[in-house]
Formats: C-alpha cells, structure tokens, sequence
C-alpha cells in the first residue's frame, strides 16, 4: 500500500491535501462549464475547435481525479506523481477499450486530452509541492525547530 499512500497520512492533516482538494475542485468546475458552457456553445455556432469540445472531459476529467485522489489518499510528492501516472495510463486504457464496451467509441482526441490534462496536472503537483516544501523550510526557520514538511 506504500506505493500510493500509507495507512498513517490517510488520516493525517496536511497543506497540500488541501490545496489538492481546491485544485480538484476548481478542475471539476472547469470540466463542467467546458460540458454544459463551451460545448453548447461550440456545437450551437459550428465553430472549428479541433475537437476540444468533444474531449473535454477527458481534459478535466483526468485533473479532477488526480487532484481528488492526492487529496483522499494524502500522498507524498513521489507519491503523488505515481498515483497521476496510474490515473492518467488507466484513462488511456479506458480509451482502448471502449470499442468492445457498449456504446463505446475509440478516440485519438480523447487521448490526446489525456496527456495533456495530464501534463497539466503534473506541473501544479510541481507547484504545490514546491509550496509547500518551502513553507515547512520558512517555519522550522523562524521557530529553530526543523519538523516534517507536510
């Protein structure tokens, strides 16, 4: 279980379990303006978007799930980075596979969308974790006590 999380952070507090939590909140409502705002929009004007409305869940979508799941399991940095790889390789899988599902359709553009959701998502796990790691150095400086950074 160590690979994606331990049993102890799952319970604990933390700062990047929370900006992960506002992260995968804001995707979300991104995600869903693209569906019910942008794509309507897309769709009603006959506008040419190279096909971003038709992935735009899986642009979101990819976000909202490796923000939501850092922020349940708590994970470490490498850890978060593992546990965005196993989010994104499942949804291209997912993409291999839907021709044999029902209703199911394959689609480049939805993998595409995939890495780049993907991509974008490892840069502000960058981000965050670099936030917080400098904030833990600020505090154990201006206490004199050095203590685990999150």
């Amino acid at each position: 279980m160590d690979y994606f999380t331990t049993r102890r952070r799952i319970l604990e507090p933390g700062r990047s379990r929370l900006a992960f939590l506002l992260l995968g909140g804001a995707a979300f409502g991104f995600t869903e303006l693209g569906r019910y705002v942008y794509r309507p929009y897309v769709y009603r004007n006959g506008l040419n978007d190279l096909g971003l409305a038709d992935s735009i869940g899986n642009l979101g979508g990819i976000c909202v799930q490796v923000f939501l799941g850092l922020a349940i399991l708590n994970t470490t940095r490498i850890q978060s980075y593992r546990l965005a790889t196993f989010f994104a390789l499942g949804y291209v899988l997912y993409e291999f596979v839907q021709p044999y599902l029902p209703k199911g359709v394959f689609d480049w553009k939805d993998i595409l969308a995939t890495v780049v959701g993907y991509g974008v998502s490892v840069m502000l796990i960058s981000v965050v974790w670099r936030l917080v790691e400098s904030s833990g150095r600020r505090r154990a400086g201006a206490d004199g006590v050095r203590g685990m950074v999150d």
